[in-house]
């Protein structure tokens, strides 16, 4: 490690870091986000404003890392790390590393102990390197079995964690992170991910011939674009290219243990954690997305800017560090520069505030929350933490209130549970009385009866003449004994068309009402916002696809039925939902998580029952054994898949051939200009 003199330092400092455009106040070429209720994004104050460039005299830097107020870049131009020291604002030192030893580096890391780790894709090679420079470990390729003799090592990223063990990403290989002990021996893959199987693989592989099928890529996991440890010597990956599960926090087991982000990228490159927890993830196009501990956006900004070079927005956005006084340092490597963002006093109360909050000391948040709320009203994790707030004050219809706009399903059935249970404390001594009052009153009276004192009113019949209310009257049968609603319902006609399309309709009718009537914690927060078309493909798909396939199997299987029996049979073998469904989603209010087996059950029992009733029913539709109703189902199951991916075909090719066509009219309509 060389020192430079003090002229020379000058020199290249202000070459390098010149730029100061704007303070903490001023101005930021970008709007910040929040997730708001509904889990919209809403806009808020800036939390983060752009205050300086740093310009350097290379054009190819890969990698940054801060650590212990220094700036660790990765300049692969030069081949070696340069180490700024920011000893203050106004002076800064430079140092250099990895000279005539470096080729091409790429990842940087600093453990606790500022020993450096460097990725080295064109060296094939990860070094360690000591606090004063030299070098103290390579890495090369494994030769064990278990890396794989067809994986090349080809480092891009790596990490260390304080047992010294080392975490490599590795270009094109999709079996996790290569982890290395502190000696350089190989251990093994940690940390992969999923391979993610898409609706049109399967589709390939279903039709494709098999010559076909082996000129397919294999299925495989995409590997980790970025790794990093944060102080609790947890391990985090991020993956360009996918959505869900792009960050990851895994356990000594290599199990992630992150939750499901409430609002997630697909073009995450890089990420970081500072001391408090809180996670910063940059996409490829400038955007950095903060997040707590549990998942939940913090926060939303930054951009890209293509046409000007403008103070906060990138081109190519790549690297990220944090440092915990809340600076951000973003990498842009198509420009070579370094931005820094200060967090404004706004972004420190929120990030005060939401570590508190993931340490449980809710009371001791509420004035910071209380404060935010007044400042943007619409932060959906300010009514997660009030709700939790007041819950403790043991003020739960407030509390309720704040868990219902937050969306927070147990904070909402907590408090649920003990308001139901204050109002059973009032209720159940005057209901109590009540009943008795009622017993007794029915006592007299039936005593009076037997005496004589007063006669008995006789109930006049109520003559249903409706052909419609006729008609469902029979359908009860289908309940009693559907073997004989089968034989009335084709022998005899029993059932219209009208009443078929009739209960058809009411099964949409009450889907909608389910989503009125039910408990958001089981019908969902959002089930009130309505798609009202959606929710009708959503009813119908299954029932009309199966009704059309049956019938189409059944007519070569030589079956009994006619499509008008098929038509009406299934929708009369979901009459238990078409009963029950409603009430069981009206109980669902007076229902906690704790309970939701009563509505599951509950559910179970009916679909089950409907699914024995449509059985019978397509037995008797058809005149089938047990045996012959069984393949029927098979094959009406297959036949189901077979329309469904023919339709999928047919959408594909019209959307093409819609394409080609708008392609040739707007190559006409461009010529025709030229002309």
């Amino acid at each position: 490690m060389t020192k430079l003199c003090s002229k020379e330092l000058s020199l290249i400092v202000f070459s390098l870091t010149t730029l100061i455009v704007s303070s903490i106040l001023g101005y930021a070429p970008y709007y910040t986000y929040t997730l708001g209720i509904g889990d919209n994004l809403v806009r808020t104050q800036d939390a983060f404003v752009p205050w300086r460039k740093l310009v350097f005299d290379t054009s190819s830097i890969s990698d940054i890392f801060w650590h212990k107020g220094k700036l660790y870049i990765s300049d692969s131009q030069n081949a070696r790390i340069e180490i700024i020291n920011f000893a203050s604002e106004d002076r800064t030192t430079v140092s250099y590393v990895g000279e005539g030893t470096l080729t091409n580096p790429d990842g940087i890391y600093v453990d606790e102990n500022d020993y450096i780790y460097v990725a080295d894709s064109w060296a094939q090679s990860v070094y360690k390197f000591a606090p004063d420079g030299n070098l103290v470990l390579t890495i090369s390729k494994p030769d064990s079995p278990i890396y794989g003799r067809l994986n090349d090592f080809i480092p891009l990223k790596v990490a260390a964690d304080r047992r010294g063990n080392i975490y490599v990403v590795c270009q094109g290989v999709t079996n996790g992170l290569a982890v290395f002990n502190k000696d350089g021996r190989f251990l093994s893959f940690f940390g992969a991910n999923t391979p993610k199987v898409t609706l049109r693989m399967v589709l390939q592989r279903l039709i494709f011939t098999e010559s076909q099928r082996a000129q397919l890529l294999k299925i495989r996991p995409p590997s980790p674009t970025s790794v990093t440890i944060d102080h609790t010597n947890a391990v985090w990956t991020i993956t360009q290219g996918l959505k869900e599960d792009a960050i990851k926090r895994f356990n000594v087991a290599g199990v992630n243990i992150y939750p499901k982000l409430s609002l997630s990228n697909d073009k995450f490159v890089d990420i970081d954690v500072d001391s408090l927890g809180t996670v910063y993830a940059l996409t490829a196009d400038g955007l950095v997305y903060v997040y707590d501990l549990l998942g939940n956006l913090i926060f939303v900004f930054g951009g890209q800017s293509f046409y000007e070079n403008r103070l906060g927005l990138f081109r190519s956005a790549s690297a990220i560090a944090v440092t915990d006084d809340g600076r951000i340092f973003v990498l842009d490597k198509e420009d070579g520069t370094v931005t820094i963002f200060r967090i404004t006093f706004f972004g420190k109360l929120v990030l005060k505030g939401v570590y508190y909050y993931n340490q449980g000391m809710y009371l001791e948040s509420e004035k910071i929350w209380r404060d935010i709320q007044k400042t943007n009203s619409a932060f959906v994790l300010t009514y997660k933490v009030l709700g939790n707030v007041e819950f403790k004050k043991e003020n739960y219809t407030k509390a309720f209130e704040y868990f219902r706009l937050a969306r927070d399903a147990k904070g909402y059935s907590d408090a649920f549970w003990y308001i139901r249970n204050i109002w059973l404390q009032k209720t159940v001594g005057p209901v109590f009385f009540v009943l008795v009052f009622l017993a007794i009153a029915d006592l007299i009276r039936t005593i009076l009866l037997r005496q004589g004192f007063i006669k008995k009113r006789e109930k006049k019949a109520i003559k249903m003449d409706n052909f419609l209310i006729k008609q469902l009257r029979y359908t009860w049968l289908f309940i009693k004994n559907p073997f004989d609603a089968v034989y009335e319902m084709k022998r005899h006609d029993r059932i219209s068309w009208f009443t078929g399309i009739f209960l058809y309709l009411l099964l949409y009718a009450e889907n909608v009402i389910i989503r009125i009537i039910g408990s958001p914690l089981f019908v969902g927060f959002d089930a009130r916002k309505i798609n009202f078309l959606g929710l009708f493909v959503d009813t119908y798909r299954l029932f009309f696809l199966f009704v059309l396939s049956n019938f189409l199997v059944s007519e070569i299987s030589e079956g009994e039925g006619k499509f008008k029996h098929i038509f009406i049979g299934t929708i009369a073998s979901f009459l238990p939902y078409l009963l029950f469904s409603v009430p069981l989603a009206l109980i669902t209010n007076l229902l906690t998580l704790n309970e939701s087996f009563i509505y599951t059950f509950g559910m179970q029992i009916i679909w089950g029952w409907s699914f024995v009733l449509l059985f019978i029913v397509i037995a008797q539709v058809h005149n089938f054994s047990f045996g012959e109703t069984v393949r029927n189902f098979l094959l009406t199951i297959f036949a189901m898949i077979l329309i469904t991916i023919l339709l999928v075909i047919i959408a594909v090719l019209v959307r093409e051939e819609f394409s080609f066509l708008t392609s040739i009219f707007e190559e006409l309509i461009y010529r025709v200009k030229v002309k």
